[in-house]
């Protein structure tokens, strides 16, 4: 009603376009619209606040800022790409393949000539100087059963050493006997391979000894690509996991397995997040900023490609930040003061100046991890423009209403 009163001078209207720009800014409850409550009804109507949530100039979370120089870039390149088994799994000793609870075993026994306690004295009806036993499973007694020569305990021997006690249990009653001891169905020392695999499967170690790909080939090879199959090994109480893709990179990985060792083969599938003045937050064919990796090993200059690249309108080149928690002993390389109470990460952002044309190549160079986050920052220009974008519309309003409001 008054803005249709024609008495209203030209200061008026000016005043009235500035308040309402100002009340625009502030997004007042029931004149702009919005999705849902503003940020002080939120705060204000909160019973209790818990937590410390920073100012700008005073985070709640302390980092570091690093800023990207060849030394800086060096020392993240000579690091490892992913998390690597322990020393306990990388040093433990091959696996001492025993005979077991379970196993079948033979054993076939020689004499020097017949007449003796196994061969008949009647050369005719020999089939040559030895007998073969029957076949024996070792039960839980761990005992294996020799005729005249009683019961003999085979867990935990090899079949040499089980040989050489059968030997001397006969060898006052035989001719100068000979034994060979053989594992005929190996049941002891299991391992179990399961997850994420063609066929899983279960198998006893082999006196060679098997490594982790042995196993996993045994189980007819993982379902997904190699960087995106996560591989675990339980052993006791230690369970410990590296990707595929290391492990056949990186020889030293390829551990070897021990009796009892389980391995779990999971789809592990990583991703990172671009942020801000990216490309691909200005078309409608990408909505989601979450990237995930397609290949074994990425860098900064690929997230920031696979994003779409910066903004042309939007982007501030010089200000491109990675976040991540880096390992402290990795900060402490490049001599970034870290606290001495710090736990093995830390928060870090990384920065890339991509005005100066040095930083693509070190940007090519920086590898990206699991649930890195890659911000650009807008360009002091893009703020103005945000600005007058909201205020100039309410100026113009009062211009155009002191125009027909002489």
């Amino acid at each position: 009603m008054l803005i249709n009163n024609k008495n209203l001078n030209g200061r008026f209207a000016v005043r009235l376009a500035a308040g309402l720009s100002a009340l625009a800014l502030s997004s007042c409850t029931g004149f702009i619209p919005a999705a849902g409550p503003s940020t002080s009804a939120v705060v204000s109507g909160a019973q209790m606040q818990v937590g410390n949530p920073g100012t700008q100039d005073k985070p709640a979370l302390p980092y570091d800022l690093v800023n990207l120089d060849p030394a800086n870039v060096a020392v993240l390149t000579a690091q490892p790409s992913a998390p690597q088994f322990s020393a306990a799994l990388l040093d433990a000793p091959a696996s001492d393949v025993r005979i077991g609870v379970g196993d079948v075993v033979g054993a076939t026994i020689f004499e020097s000539q017949p007449g003796g306690l196994f061969l008949s004295a009647n050369t005719s009806t020999s089939q040559g100087n030895f007998i073969t036993l029957p076949p024996q499973q070792i039960y839980e007694n761990g005992m294996f059963s020799v005729p005249y020569g009683g019961a003999i305990q085979a867990v935990g021997l090899t079949p040499e050493e089980l040989q050489s006690r059968i030997t001397d249990s006969i060898a006052n009653r035989a001719i100068q006997p000979q034994v060979i001891v053989s594992v005929l169905d190996r049941r002891s020392d299991d391992v179990d391979v399961t997850g994420d695999v063609n066929s899983s499967t279960r198998f006893s170690i082999d006196p060679g000894g098997d490594r982790l790909l042995d196993a996993i080939a045994r189980a007819g090879g993982p379902r997904f690509p190699s960087y995106e199959t996560m591989v675990t090994l339980q052993r006791g109480d230690m369970s410990e996991h590296v990707l595929l893709s290391e492990i056949l990179k990186n020889p030293q990985e390829n551990i070897e397995l021990q009796g009892g060792d389980t391995v779990i083969v999971t789809h592990k599938q990583r991703y990172f997040l671009a942020l801000g003045a990216v490309a691909q937050a200005a078309t409608l064919t990408q909505l989601n900023q979450r990237f995930p990796f397609d290949e074994a090993s990425l860098t900064l200059a690929d997230g920031v490609a696979r994003a779409g690249g910066m903004a042309d309108s939007l982007a501030n080149p010089a200000s491109v930040f990675l976040f991540r928690f880096e390992k402290t002993s990795v900060l402490r390389q490049m001599g970034v003061p870290v606290p001495a109470d710090a736990g093995p990460t830390f928060p870090t952002v990384f920065r890339a100046d991509f005005s100066n044309a040095a930083t693509m190549f070190l940007a090519n160079e920086v590898p990206l991890h699991n649930n890195d986050v890659i911000f650009i920052s807008d360009s002091p220009l893009t703020s103005f423009q945000k600005y007058f974008s909201v205020v100039l519309p309410f100026a113009q309003s009062g211009s155009n209403f002191r125009a027909f409001n002489p």
